[in-house]
């Protein structure tokens, strides 16, 4: 996860598939996936606390990270989030 502003990030929140999901010759090989926002970051003794908008990002994100880790397709060409474009959003 990568969750706070920095300097020539991009501004919106978004989740990649790094490693996809796989079966080969009988050995499964599990999946890692990364969440991108930019948060309200901690400052001092001040915890960084979400309002509600963030909160509702960040579990979009997640739903968009567990399509990815949960996929169980055959082929890594229709697994995680490389599904039709209308329901790439419905697990999240």
């Amino acid at each position: 996860m990568d969750l706070y502003p920095r300097d020539d990030k991009y501004n919106h929140a978004a989740a990649f598939a790094l490693l996809k999901i796989a079966t080969l010759d009988g050995e499964f090989y599990p999946g890692a996936a990364a969440m991108v926002t930019n948060f309200n970051p901690p400052s001092g003794d001040r915890p960084s606390l979400l309002p509600h908008r963030e909160v509702v990002t960040f579990f979009h994100e997640f739903g968009h990270i567990m399509h990815n880790m949960c996929s169980e397709a055959k082929f890594s060409r229709f697994s995680g989030t490389s599904v039709e474009r209308d329901f790439v959003e419905m697990p999240s």
